[in-house]
């Protein structure tokens, strides 16, 4: 757990502005605090290496694309939150009513139905597309997320997960994403590594589909 005195670096106040007012550019930040917007930048780059921000591009109105910056999963932890705490207590009365697999149904079924909410974000692409889409989706859900191209396939990567207390007690949580990506991958991939098992990194291994761009 941080100290509290985190809050009181700019990192800290950085952190608390994205919280507060969600996604900011450099220059709204530098605006708020006080600070030159390179100032803010060289400060969002270490948050950015900690895994607790993210950036990404957005239009606003005709101009062209910003910068923005806003909270990943593990940013959000920072500040307290009884979710975890309250989604365990459902999962173990679900787990104790129902049964495991009860549990299990319900996160493949919840991983079906963003397949279902996405798929128009996959029509038409080859493989190196589809992966490159569901990264895209993953750093939108906070997950610091990337993938690289191998000679057979693609290495998909989750650096953080912001259900890994949940995950731990009830690793059926994972299985949003294991259908998500069974669902709209060109292929089924392989999980190496997982953070719910004590590893840094969730990485998967995903072989690219005969005749796939």
């Amino acid at each position: 757990m941080r100290e509290a005195s985190f809050f009181q670096t700019t990192r800290g106040r950085v952190t608390q502005s994205l919280k507060r007012h969600g996604p900011r550019t450099a220059s709204e930040l530098a605006e708020e605090l006080g600070l030159t917007a390179n100032a803010i930048r060289q400060h969002l780059a270490r948050l950015e290496r900690d895994g607790l921000v993210l950036e990404t591009s957005a239009r606003r109105g005709p101009t062209k694309p910003s910068l923005l910056f806003s909270l990943t999963g593990e940013g959000e932890r920072l500040f307290p939150q009884r979710y975890g705490v309250l989604l365990n207590a459902v999962l173990n009365e679900l787990r104790a009513e129902e049964g495991e697999e009860r549990v299990s149904a319900l996160f493949r079924n919840l991983g079906k139905r963003s397949a279902r909410k996405y798929a128009s974000r996959f029509e038409g692409k080859g493989d190196e597309q589809r992966v490159a889409e569901l990264t895209k989706i993953l750093q939108e859900q906070g997950v610091l997320a990337d993938f690289e191209r191998t000679q057979d396939g693609f290495v998909l990567r989750e650096h953080n997960c912001p259900f890994k207390d949940t995950a731990v007690a009830h690793p059926q949580v994972c299985g949003v994403v294991h259908t998500l990506m069974q669902e709209v991958l060109p292929t089924t991939p392989t999980q190496r590594t997982s953070i719910a098992r004590g590893d840094d990194v969730c990485e998967f291994i995903i072989p690219s589909k005969a005749g796939g761009t």
